[in-house]
Protein backbone atom coordinates (compact mmCIF):
# COMPACT_ATOMS: atom_id res chain seq x y z
CA UNK A 1 0.00 0.00 0.00
CA UNK A 2 0.80 3.47 -1.07
CA UNK A 3 2.78 5.34 1.76
CA UNK A 4 0.53 8.10 3.50
CA UNK A 5 1.40 11.52 2.35
CA UNK A 6 2.66 12.25 6.12
CA UNK A 7 5.51 9.66 6.09
CA UNK A 8 6.74 10.78 2.43
CA UNK A 9 9.92 12.93 3.20
CA UNK A 10 9.91 16.41 2.57
CA UNK A 11 11.90 18.54 -0.16
CA UNK A 12 11.96 21.77 1.35
CA UNK A 13 14.85 21.89 3.87
CA UNK A 14 17.08 20.76 0.40
CA UNK A 15 15.67 23.82 -1.20
CA UNK A 16 17.04 25.44 0.96
CA UNK A 17 20.54 24.20 1.34
CA UNK A 18 20.42 24.75 -2.56
CA UNK A 19 19.53 28.57 -2.31
CA UNK A 20 21.94 29.02 0.60
CA UNK A 21 24.89 27.23 -1.62
CA UNK A 22 23.94 29.52 -4.20
CA UNK A 23 23.81 32.63 -2.62
CA UNK A 24 27.10 31.55 -0.88
CA UNK A 25 28.35 30.79 -4.66
CA UNK A 26 26.50 34.20 -6.36
CA UNK A 27 28.87 36.36 -2.96
CA UNK A 28 31.59 34.67 -3.76
CA UNK A 29 32.02 35.07 -7.25
CA UNK A 30 30.82 38.86 -6.36
CA UNK A 31 33.57 39.24 -3.80
CA UNK A 32 36.02 37.87 -6.08
CA UNK A 33 35.14 40.68 -8.49
CA UNK A 34 35.21 43.34 -6.61
CA UNK A 35 39.00 41.69 -5.48
CA UNK A 36 39.91 41.23 -9.12
CA UNK A 37 38.87 45.19 -9.91
CA UNK A 38 40.60 46.42 -7.14
CA UNK A 39 43.77 44.39 -7.92
CA UNK A 40 43.19 45.48 -11.53
CA UNK A 41 42.86 49.21 -10.59
CA UNK A 42 46.14 49.00 -8.58
CA UNK A 43 47.80 47.45 -11.10
CA UNK A 44 47.10 50.03 -13.38
CA UNK A 45 47.58 52.87 -11.24
CA UNK A 46 51.07 51.55 -9.87
CA UNK A 47 51.59 51.03 -13.94
CA UNK A 48 50.72 54.60 -13.99
CA UNK A 49 52.67 55.47 -11.57
CA UNK A 50 56.00 53.31 -12.84
CA UNK A 51 55.58 54.79 -16.08
CA UNK A 52 55.22 58.65 -14.52
CA UNK A 53 58.45 57.89 -12.43
CA UNK A 54 60.20 56.39 -15.40
CA UNK A 55 58.90 59.96 -17.59
CA UNK A 56 60.60 61.91 -14.67
CA UNK A 57 63.62 59.90 -14.64
CA UNK A 58 63.91 60.38 -17.93
CA UNK A 59 63.53 64.05 -18.40
CA UNK A 60 65.67 64.51 -15.50
CA UNK A 61 68.94 62.75 -16.92
CA UNK A 62 68.05 64.55 -20.14
CA UNK A 63 68.13 67.78 -18.22
CA UNK A 64 71.32 66.51 -16.61
CA UNK A 65 72.80 65.74 -20.05
CA UNK A 66 72.13 69.30 -21.26
CA UNK A 67 73.74 70.83 -18.23
CA UNK A 68 76.85 68.42 -19.42
CA UNK A 69 76.82 70.02 -22.20
CA UNK A 70 76.85 73.37 -21.50
CA UNK A 71 79.75 72.42 -19.12
CA UNK A 72 81.94 70.31 -21.30
CA UNK A 73 81.56 73.30 -24.01
CA UNK A 74 83.11 75.56 -20.79
CA UNK A 75 85.66 73.45 -20.12
CA UNK A 76 86.52 73.68 -23.57
CA UNK A 77 87.13 77.17 -24.43
CA UNK A 78 88.81 77.65 -20.72
CA UNK A 79 91.65 74.91 -22.55
CA UNK A 80 91.72 76.53 -26.33
CA UNK A 81 90.12 80.34 -25.65
CA UNK A 82 89.50 82.13 -28.95
CA UNK A 83 91.15 85.12 -28.06
CA UNK A 84 89.83 87.00 -31.19
CA UNK A 85 86.57 86.46 -31.18
CA UNK A 86 84.68 87.19 -27.63
CA UNK A 87 81.34 85.87 -29.20
CA UNK A 88 82.28 82.01 -30.69
CA UNK A 89 81.37 80.85 -26.69
CA UNK A 90 78.01 82.30 -26.91
CA UNK A 91 77.72 80.63 -30.59
CA UNK A 92 78.98 77.41 -28.83
CA UNK A 93 76.57 77.65 -25.98
CA UNK A 94 73.47 78.12 -28.51
CA UNK A 95 74.54 75.16 -30.61
CA UNK A 96 74.36 72.79 -27.32
CA UNK A 97 71.53 74.65 -25.91
CA UNK A 98 68.95 71.85 -27.69
CA UNK A 99 69.42 68.31 -28.15
CA UNK A 100 68.42 64.12 -27.25
CA UNK A 101 69.34 61.69 -25.36
CA UNK A 102 68.15 57.80 -26.07
CA UNK A 103 65.44 58.57 -24.19
CA UNK A 104 64.28 62.46 -23.96
CA UNK A 105 65.52 65.66 -24.91
CA UNK A 106 66.61 69.14 -23.51
CA UNK A 107 66.36 72.90 -24.11
CA UNK A 108 68.68 75.69 -22.14
CA UNK A 109 67.72 79.41 -22.59
CA UNK A 110 66.97 82.52 -20.79
CA UNK A 111 64.70 85.69 -20.53
CA UNK A 112 66.55 89.16 -21.18
CA UNK A 113 64.30 92.26 -21.99
CA UNK A 114 60.98 89.99 -22.64
CA UNK A 115 62.90 87.67 -25.02
CA UNK A 116 63.82 84.32 -24.66
CA UNK A 117 67.70 83.03 -26.09
CA UNK A 118 69.18 79.89 -26.42
CA UNK A 119 71.94 78.73 -24.23
CA UNK A 120 73.02 79.84 -20.26
CA UNK A 121 72.77 83.21 -18.94
CA UNK A 122 76.00 85.05 -18.37
CA UNK A 123 75.35 86.21 -15.01
CA UNK A 124 78.22 89.15 -16.61
CA UNK A 125 75.31 90.52 -18.34
CA UNK A 126 74.29 91.81 -15.29
CA UNK A 127 75.58 94.45 -12.76
CA UNK A 128 77.18 92.67 -9.58
CA UNK A 129 74.86 94.26 -7.09
CA UNK A 130 77.99 94.32 -4.81
CA UNK A 131 79.81 96.95 -6.98
CA UNK A 132 76.59 99.36 -6.72
CA UNK A 133 76.39 102.33 -4.86
CA UNK A 134 72.82 104.44 -4.23
CA UNK A 135 73.35 106.32 -7.39
CA UNK A 136 73.63 103.09 -9.27
CA UNK A 137 70.48 101.76 -8.04
CA UNK A 138 68.17 105.19 -8.49
CA UNK A 139 69.90 105.15 -12.10
CA UNK A 140 68.09 101.53 -12.32
CA UNK A 141 64.88 103.05 -11.29
CA UNK A 142 63.60 99.54 -10.67
CA UNK A 143 59.68 98.97 -9.44
CA UNK A 144 60.01 98.94 -5.61
CA UNK A 145 63.60 100.53 -5.25
CA UNK A 146 62.70 103.61 -3.52
CA UNK A 147 65.04 105.37 -1.70
CA UNK A 148 64.56 103.98 1.99
CA UNK A 149 64.75 100.32 0.03
CA UNK A 150 68.00 101.40 -1.61
CA UNK A 151 69.30 102.75 2.02
CA UNK A 152 68.77 100.02 3.46
CA UNK A 153 70.59 97.98 1.21
CA UNK A 154 73.55 100.26 1.46
CA UNK A 155 73.74 99.45 5.13
CA UNK A 156 73.13 95.67 4.58
CA UNK A 157 76.43 95.74 3.01
CA UNK A 158 78.81 98.21 4.43
CA UNK A 159 80.92 97.40 7.25
CA UNK A 160 79.20 99.99 9.58
CA UNK A 161 76.28 100.09 11.60
CA UNK A 162 75.95 104.09 10.60
CA UNK A 163 72.13 104.26 9.78
CA UNK A 164 72.09 105.97 6.27
CA UNK A 165 69.21 108.84 5.73
CA UNK A 166 66.15 106.60 5.42
CA UNK A 167 68.22 103.01 6.05
CA UNK A 168 68.25 100.17 8.69
CA UNK A 169 71.15 98.70 10.76
CA UNK A 170 70.96 96.02 13.23
CA UNK A 171 68.68 98.01 15.84
CA UNK A 172 65.88 97.90 12.98
CA UNK A 173 65.50 94.27 12.85
CA UNK A 174 66.16 93.29 16.70
CA UNK A 175 63.24 95.61 17.40
CA UNK A 176 60.93 93.75 15.17
CA UNK A 177 62.48 90.31 16.27
CA UNK A 178 63.40 89.32 13.57
CA UNK A 179 66.11 86.57 13.70
CA UNK A 180 69.03 87.78 12.04
CA UNK A 181 70.82 91.08 11.48
CA UNK A 182 72.49 92.89 8.17
CA UNK A 183 75.39 90.99 7.14
CA UNK A 184 77.72 93.73 6.83
CA UNK A 185 79.67 92.52 3.86
CA UNK A 186 78.96 91.57 0.70
CA UNK A 187 75.66 89.61 -0.56
CA UNK A 188 76.00 86.28 -1.03
CA UNK A 189 73.25 85.86 -3.35
CA UNK A 190 70.26 87.63 -4.81
CA UNK A 191 67.65 85.95 -3.01
CA UNK A 192 69.38 87.36 0.24
CA UNK A 193 67.72 91.31 -0.61
CA UNK A 194 64.78 89.79 1.41
CA UNK A 195 65.93 89.79 4.24
CA UNK A 196 66.63 93.78 3.69
CA UNK A 197 64.42 96.25 5.18
CA UNK A 198 61.07 97.32 2.45
CA UNK A 199 62.59 94.80 -0.24
CA UNK A 200 59.15 92.86 -1.47
CA UNK A 201 59.75 89.33 -3.05
CA UNK A 202 57.38 90.16 -6.06
CA UNK A 203 59.54 93.49 -6.61
CA UNK A 204 62.74 91.01 -6.57
CA UNK A 205 61.53 88.21 -8.52
CA UNK A 206 58.93 89.52 -10.52
CA UNK A 207 57.39 86.73 -13.13
CA UNK A 208 60.62 84.73 -12.16
CA UNK A 209 59.57 83.31 -8.90
CA UNK A 210 62.17 81.14 -8.53
CA UNK A 211 65.16 83.61 -9.86
CA UNK A 212 66.20 80.83 -12.72
CA UNK A 213 66.08 83.32 -15.60
CA UNK A 214 62.83 81.96 -17.22
CA UNK A 215 59.75 82.19 -17.21
CA UNK A 216 56.46 83.81 -19.30
CA UNK A 217 56.67 86.84 -20.50
CA UNK A 218 53.70 86.74 -21.41
CA UNK A 219 52.33 86.10 -18.72
CA UNK A 220 54.11 88.53 -15.86
CA UNK A 221 56.79 91.16 -15.84
CA UNK A 222 61.02 90.79 -14.66
CA UNK A 223 62.03 92.18 -11.19
CA UNK A 224 65.04 92.96 -10.21
CA UNK A 225 66.93 89.44 -11.28
CA UNK A 226 66.81 90.68 -14.64
CA UNK A 227 69.07 93.39 -14.05
CA UNK A 228 71.25 92.29 -10.68
CA UNK A 229 73.20 89.41 -9.58
CA UNK A 230 75.90 88.38 -6.43
CA UNK A 231 77.41 85.26 -8.58
CA UNK A 232 80.00 86.99 -10.94
CA UNK A 233 83.41 87.82 -9.38
CA UNK A 234 86.87 88.44 -11.00
CA UNK A 235 90.21 87.67 -9.98
CA UNK A 236 93.98 87.90 -10.79
CA UNK A 237 92.89 84.83 -13.20
CA UNK A 238 93.07 85.01 -16.84
CA UNK A 239 90.56 83.43 -19.14
CA UNK A 240 92.49 80.64 -19.77
CA UNK A 241 93.21 80.27 -16.38
CA UNK A 242 96.65 81.70 -16.25
CA UNK A 243 97.61 83.86 -13.25
CA UNK A 244 98.33 87.67 -14.58
CA UNK A 245 101.08 90.12 -14.60
CA UNK A 246 100.84 91.81 -11.43
CA UNK A 247 102.46 95.46 -12.03
CA UNK A 248 102.84 96.82 -8.53
CA UNK A 249 105.55 94.08 -7.44
CA UNK A 250 107.52 93.81 -10.53
CA UNK A 251 110.46 95.96 -11.52
CA UNK A 252 110.65 98.04 -14.71
CA UNK A 253 113.02 95.48 -15.93
CA UNK A 254 110.12 93.20 -15.49
CA UNK A 255 107.64 94.56 -16.84
CA UNK A 256 109.50 96.19 -20.00
CA UNK A 257 110.52 92.21 -20.79
CA UNK A 258 106.74 90.83 -20.38
CA UNK A 259 105.02 93.95 -22.39
CA UNK A 260 107.77 94.64 -24.54
CA UNK A 261 108.19 98.06 -23.65
CA UNK A 262 110.94 100.48 -23.64
CA UNK A 263 113.07 101.26 -20.13
CA UNK A 264 111.01 105.01 -19.99
CA UNK A 265 107.83 103.26 -20.90
CA UNK A 266 108.53 100.29 -18.29
CA UNK A 267 109.29 102.82 -15.32
CA UNK A 268 105.88 105.02 -16.14
CA UNK A 269 103.80 102.00 -15.63
CA UNK A 270 105.12 100.70 -12.90
CA UNK A 271 105.33 104.33 -11.26
CA UNK A 272 101.40 104.60 -12.39
CA UNK A 273 101.24 101.05 -10.72
CA UNK A 274 102.48 102.10 -7.18
CA UNK A 275 101.17 105.41 -6.78
CA UNK A 276 98.67 104.74 -4.88
CA UNK A 277 96.20 101.90 -2.21
CA UNK A 278 93.23 102.46 -4.54
CA UNK A 279 94.85 102.50 -8.19
CA UNK A 280 92.46 100.89 -10.70
CA UNK A 281 94.25 99.55 -13.57
CA UNK A 282 91.82 100.64 -16.33
CA UNK A 283 92.41 104.28 -15.60
CA UNK A 284 95.80 104.16 -17.17
CA UNK A 285 93.92 104.46 -20.70
CA UNK A 286 93.24 108.21 -19.28
CA UNK A 287 96.61 109.49 -18.32
CA UNK A 288 97.36 112.43 -20.11
CA UNK A 289 100.75 111.30 -21.76
CA UNK A 290 100.52 113.84 -24.85
CA UNK A 291 98.82 117.01 -23.46
CA UNK A 292 95.85 118.29 -24.26
CA UNK A 293 92.98 119.67 -26.10
CA UNK A 294 90.52 120.24 -23.20
CA UNK A 295 91.98 121.86 -20.33
CA UNK A 296 93.81 119.07 -18.66
CA UNK A 297 90.93 116.46 -19.89
CA UNK A 298 92.76 113.85 -22.24
CA UNK A 299 91.05 113.68 -25.39
CA UNK A 300 89.55 110.17 -27.11
CA UNK A 301 93.13 109.71 -28.37
CA UNK A 302 95.38 111.03 -25.87
CA UNK A 303 98.16 108.43 -25.39
CA UNK A 304 96.86 106.39 -27.56
CA UNK A 305 98.91 106.70 -31.15
CA UNK A 306 101.43 104.51 -32.43
CA UNK A 307 104.27 107.54 -31.70
CA UNK A 308 104.74 110.43 -29.92
CA UNK A 309 106.55 112.04 -26.80
CA UNK A 310 104.29 112.22 -23.36
CA UNK A 311 105.37 115.06 -21.19
CA UNK A 312 107.99 113.26 -19.19
CA UNK A 313 109.88 112.69 -22.21
CA UNK A 314 109.22 109.01 -22.63
CA UNK A 315 107.66 107.56 -26.10
CA UNK A 316 103.65 106.96 -25.53
CA UNK A 317 102.00 103.86 -25.15
CA UNK A 318 100.74 102.30 -28.55
CA UNK A 319 97.27 101.12 -28.48
CA UNK A 320 98.52 97.06 -28.74
CA UNK A 321 100.43 97.77 -25.79
CA UNK A 322 97.59 99.64 -23.63
CA UNK A 323 95.25 96.21 -24.69
CA UNK A 324 98.32 93.48 -23.34
CA UNK A 325 98.61 95.58 -19.99
CA UNK A 326 95.26 96.03 -19.66
CA UNK A 327 94.53 92.16 -20.91
CA UNK A 328 96.79 90.21 -19.06
CA UNK A 329 97.82 93.08 -16.11
CA UNK A 330 97.03 93.24 -12.41
CA UNK A 331 97.22 95.60 -9.57
CA UNK A 332 96.87 94.20 -6.22
CA UNK A 333 96.72 90.88 -4.69
CA UNK A 334 96.33 88.10 -7.36
CA UNK A 335 93.78 85.88 -5.58
CA UNK A 336 91.71 89.34 -4.34
CA UNK A 337 87.93 87.95 -4.91
CA UNK A 338 86.37 91.32 -6.18
CA UNK A 339 82.50 91.72 -7.41
CA UNK A 340 82.08 91.17 -11.27
CA UNK A 341 81.90 93.61 -13.67
CA UNK A 342 79.60 93.97 -16.86
CA UNK A 343 80.45 92.12 -19.53
CA UNK A 344 79.61 94.58 -22.62
CA UNK A 345 79.20 91.79 -24.84
CA UNK A 346 76.30 90.44 -22.96
CA UNK A 347 74.66 93.29 -21.23
CA UNK A 348 71.26 94.88 -21.92
CA UNK A 349 71.37 98.73 -22.56
CA UNK A 350 69.84 99.06 -19.14
CA UNK A 351 72.63 98.06 -17.68
CA UNK A 352 75.56 100.08 -19.40
CA UNK A 353 73.43 102.95 -18.77
CA UNK A 354 74.21 102.69 -15.40
CA UNK A 355 77.89 102.61 -15.93
CA UNK A 356 77.50 105.52 -17.95
CA UNK A 357 75.29 107.41 -16.02
CA UNK A 358 77.31 110.63 -16.91
CA UNK A 359 75.99 109.93 -20.32
CA UNK A 360 73.33 107.23 -20.82
CA UNK A 361 73.63 107.71 -25.17
CA UNK A 362 77.37 105.76 -24.84
CA UNK A 363 75.23 103.02 -24.03
CA UNK A 364 73.66 103.28 -27.23
CA UNK A 365 77.03 103.64 -28.73
CA UNK A 366 78.59 100.38 -27.08
CA UNK A 367 75.74 98.64 -28.47
CA UNK A 368 76.11 99.47 -32.06
CA UNK A 369 80.26 98.70 -31.53
CA UNK A 370 79.15 95.14 -30.58
CA UNK A 371 76.62 94.67 -33.12
CA UNK A 372 79.18 95.77 -36.05
CA UNK A 373 81.60 93.10 -35.25
CA UNK A 374 80.89 89.32 -35.69
CA UNK A 375 83.48 88.81 -33.14
CA UNK A 376 81.91 91.28 -30.70
CA UNK A 377 84.25 93.07 -28.29
CA UNK A 378 87.25 91.50 -27.67
CA UNK A 379 89.50 94.24 -25.13
CA UNK A 380 88.60 97.59 -23.81
CA UNK A 381 90.26 99.70 -26.15
CA UNK A 382 88.13 98.87 -28.32
CA UNK A 383 85.39 100.79 -26.47
CA UNK A 384 87.21 103.60 -28.22
CA UNK A 385 85.96 103.09 -31.47
CA UNK A 386 82.53 103.70 -30.05
CA UNK A 387 80.60 106.46 -30.66
CA UNK A 388 81.62 109.58 -28.82
CA UNK A 389 83.29 107.28 -26.12
CA UNK A 390 86.81 109.16 -24.22
CA UNK A 391 89.90 108.10 -23.03
CA UNK A 392 88.90 110.08 -19.80
CA UNK A 393 85.16 108.03 -19.47
CA UNK A 394 86.73 104.73 -20.44
CA UNK A 395 89.55 105.41 -17.88
CA UNK A 396 87.01 106.43 -15.07
CA UNK A 397 84.11 103.24 -15.74
CA UNK A 398 86.39 100.61 -17.23
CA UNK A 399 87.26 98.56 -13.93
CA UNK A 400 83.55 97.95 -13.92
CA UNK A 401 83.71 96.17 -17.48
CA UNK A 402 85.22 93.34 -18.99
CA UNK A 403 84.60 91.58 -22.51
CA UNK A 404 84.04 87.92 -21.41
CA UNK A 405 81.97 86.24 -18.63
CA UNK A 406 83.05 83.34 -16.22
CA UNK A 407 79.51 82.84 -14.22
CA UNK A 408 76.95 81.36 -16.12
CA UNK A 409 73.75 80.19 -14.85
CA UNK A 410 71.87 77.35 -16.81
CA UNK A 411 68.35 76.80 -16.65
CA UNK A 412 68.02 73.25 -18.54
CA UNK A 413 64.29 71.91 -18.75
CA UNK A 414 64.32 68.15 -19.91
CA UNK A 415 61.36 66.19 -21.46
CA UNK A 416 60.90 62.49 -21.36
CA UNK A 417 59.97 61.40 -25.48
CA UNK A 418 57.07 58.61 -24.47
CA UNK A 419 55.54 61.54 -22.02
CA UNK A 420 55.07 64.94 -20.80
CA UNK A 421 56.56 64.72 -18.10
CA UNK A 422 59.35 67.77 -17.21
CA UNK A 423 62.21 68.65 -15.21
CA UNK A 424 63.99 71.57 -14.53
CA UNK A 425 67.77 72.35 -13.57
CA UNK A 426 69.24 75.06 -12.65
CA UNK A 427 72.52 74.99 -12.33
CA UNK A 428 75.37 77.82 -11.69
CA UNK A 429 78.63 77.03 -12.83
CA UNK A 430 81.97 78.83 -12.70
CA UNK A 431 84.80 78.11 -15.71
CA UNK A 432 87.60 80.20 -14.23
CA UNK A 433 89.27 77.15 -13.56
CA UNK A 434 89.47 73.61 -14.40
CA UNK A 435 87.35 71.10 -13.58
CA UNK A 436 84.72 73.59 -13.88
CA UNK A 437 82.76 74.50 -10.29
CA UNK A 438 79.76 74.03 -9.66
CA UNK A 439 78.23 77.02 -7.73
CA UNK A 440 74.63 76.19 -7.37
CA UNK A 441 72.09 73.47 -8.15
CA UNK A 442 68.53 72.99 -7.74
CA UNK A 443 66.29 71.18 -9.27
CA UNK A 444 62.36 71.33 -9.78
Amino acid sequence: MPKAAHDMPSRAPLRKRRGGVLAIVVWAIALIAIVVAATQIVTFRTASLGAKSLERVQSRWAARAGVEQVIAMLATEVEDPNLVDSMSLVRDLENVAVGETATGSWAISHIIDGVEYLGPMDESSKLNINSLVGTDYLELDLEGMSQDVIDAIVDWRDSDDEVSLMGAEEDFYLNRNMSYKPRNADVKSLAELELVAGVWPEDLRGGDHRLTNYFDPNEAMPGWGEYLTASTYSTGIMANGQPRFRLDEATADEIAEYFGLTSEQAGEVLSFATSGENVQLESIIAQDTGGSSSGGLPTRRTGLSSAGSNATGGTALTTEQYRMILDEGWIGELDDIRPGRLNVNTASQKCLEVIFAFDPSLAEDVIALRNSRAGGITSLMDLLEAGRMEAAFLGAVGHRLTTGGTVFSITSRGMSDVGDVETAMYVVVDRSTLPIQILEYREE
